[in-house]
């Protein structure tokens, strides 16, 4: 198996995780990719073109 695959149980599992660490990452971070959503993560505008389809 992968190694990266056997650590994935231990990325992001802090509960605050979302939480900026830096005191201007949540300025810099509006700034890049819009509000956050309501369930305070980062998505930025969709990834495809006026006119496209998924």
């Amino acid at each position: 198996m992968d190694e990266e695959i056997e650590h994935m149980d231990e990325v992001d599992v802090h509960p605050e995780v979302h939480v900026a660490t830096e005191p201007d990452e949540q300025e810099v971070l509006e700034r890049l990719y819009g509000p956050p959503g309501p369930d305070g993560i980062f998505r930025g505008p969709p990834a495809y073109g006026e006119g496209w389809t998924r």
